[in-house]
C-alpha cells in the first residue's frame, strides 16, 4: 500500500499537467506556407543567423537561395546587440550592465501577402561587473551574448509558429 502512494501521486500529477495543456517543447508547428522559405538578412555570417538557419532546417524548412514563386520570405531587417549601464555604485563605478538584443523581422508568404509586418523582438540579460575580475566579466558577457542569440532564434521560431494559429 505504501509503494502505491508515490505511484498514484505521479499519475495524478501527470493527469493534471496534461489537462492544463502542458507539453514538452518538441518540433515547432510552422505553417505550411513556410515549408520553403528564403531567409534574407544583411549579414549571412552572423552567429544569430546561423542559429536561426539551424533551427529552421531542424524544423523541416527548406531554405532556398533565390526568390521563388513557392517560397515564403523571412526578412531579418536588423539585428542589434548593445550593452548599457544598469547600476552605478556610490563611488561612481559601474556595478551592473544589461545586454539588449533586438531583431527586426518581417514575413511574406509566396503570394506576397504580409504575414508579419516589420516587428521588433527584444531580449535582455543583466550581469554584475567587477573591475577586479575583468576576465571573468568578459567571459560572462560572451556567454550571455551567445545565450541571447540562441534564445532569440528560438523566439523567432515561436513567433513563426504563431502564424499557424492565426
Amino acid at each position: 500500500m505504501i509503494t502505491l502512494r508515490p505511484l498514484a501521486m505521479i499519475v495524478l500529477a501527470s493527469l493534471m499537467l496534461s489537462a492544463c495543456g502542458f507539453q514538452l517543447r518538441g518540433e515547432a508547428r510552422l505553417p505550411a506556407s513556410m515549408n520553403q522559405t528564403q531567409l534574407i538578412t544583411p549579414d549571412e555570417t552572423s552567429a544569430f543567423v546561423r542559429e536561426l538557419e539551424r533551427l529552421l532546417v531542424a524544423n523541416r524548412v527548406d531554405l532556398v537561395d533565390a526568390s521563388s514563386d513557392t517560397a515564403a520570405e523571412l526578412r531579418i531587417v536588423r539585428e542589434r546587440m548593445r550593452r548599457e549601464t544598469l547600476t552605478i555604485s556610490g563611488d561612481a563605478r559601474v556595478r551592473e550592465f544589461v545586454l539588449i538584443f533586438e531583431v527586426t523581422l518581417s514575413v511574406q508568404d509566396a503570394e506576397g501577402r504580409v504575414l508579419i509586418d516589420e516587428e521588433t523582438l527584444r531580449l535582455s540579460r543583466d550581469y554584475n561587473f567587477d573591475r577586479q575580475e575583468i576576465l571573468a566579466a568578459s567571459r560572462e558577457e560572451e556567454f550571455l551574448r551567445a545565450d541571447l542569440r540562441q534564445a532569440m532564434a528560438a523566439r523567432v521560431l515561436r513567433r513563426l509558429e504563431g502564424l499557424g494559429a492565426q
